[in-house]
């Protein structure tokens, strides 16, 4: 789950993410046809339908809600749909909406991209972001504010939410480091994540011994904490954004 949460400076010409999409949240190597490669002895974990929500904070304030639903579809392909509503602050006077949707497929215990659609909605901007992912030419089709890019993927490419989905069953399965190609808006991201042990961490929904994972290939972006006897999802997630400040999501409810 990659949560791109806008942040809104007060000036027409500098809006910046609030919410991070838990897409916003982690970013990988592309590997070859491998999505995820860890430990030899990783097993494979069954995935499941799961609805989660989150308080969003920024820089110790809150922001809004993030609310989270997996679901299996008739076609054997996965759905994760987010939806973020500023209601405090800056992000509440904004009317920001966030809402996101993400559709893969899980073979083989790895996830594949199938069709991808973020649109934020803003007082005084608003964004769209969708992408097919062309299986037969291998190649991603994007279409961003407007604009069209195409560029070759590797197997295994996914968008920047299914990442959550890919960490969490990584670490259900024993791994302890991932690698993951990731379709942006012109080119695939190379990510890579590693484990760093387990902790109890106490959020909203409770205390819980969870699994810190941070993200390698870019040093202090990003780090998230997973207990898969929970959710497939992460229970807490920090990301640092561009202008320094520090967007986090603790989960409220699994």
């Amino acid at each position: 789950m990659h949560i791109v949460v806008p942040a809104f400076r007060f000036r027409l010409a500098a809006s910046r993410p609030v919410f991070p999409t838990l897409h916003v949240i982690m970013r990988l190597l592309i590997g070859t046809a491998a999505l995820i490669a860890l430990s030899c002895a990783a097993h494979a974990a069954t995935l499941k339908p799961v609805s989660a929500t989150y308080a969003v904070v920024r820089d110790g304030k809150p922001i809004g809600d993030a609310n989270y639903v997996l679901v299996a579809n008739p076609d054997g392909t996965w759905t994760l749909r987010s939806q973020t509503h500023g209601s405090a602050g800056m992000a509440r006077l904004l009317g920001l909406e966030v809402r996101e949707e993400s559709t893969f497929r899980w073979t083989d215990g790895k996830p594949q991209g199938v069709h991808y659609d973020y649109k934020q909605d803003a007082a005084i901007k608003s964004k769209r972001r969708e992408i097919d992912f062309d299986w037969h030419a291998n190649q991603a089709r994007v279409h961003d504010n407007g604009k069209n890019f195409a560029y070759a993927i590797p197997v295994g490419t996914i968008d920047r939410s299914t990442v959550a989905v890919a960490l969490g069953q990584a670490i259900a399965s024993g791994a302890h480091d991932a690698a993951l190609p990731v379709a942006a808006k012109d080119h695939v991201e190379q990510q890579t994540f590693a484990t760093r042990g387990e902790e109890k961490i106490t959020i909203p929904a409770g205390s819980f011994n969870a699994v810190r994972i941070e993200r390698t290939d870019v040093a202090g972006k990003a780090r998230s904490w997973y207990a898969p006897n929970v959710t497939t999802l992460p229970l807490r997630v920090e990301q640092l954004q561009g202008d320094g400040s520090m967007i986090v999501m603790e989960l409220k409810t699994p």
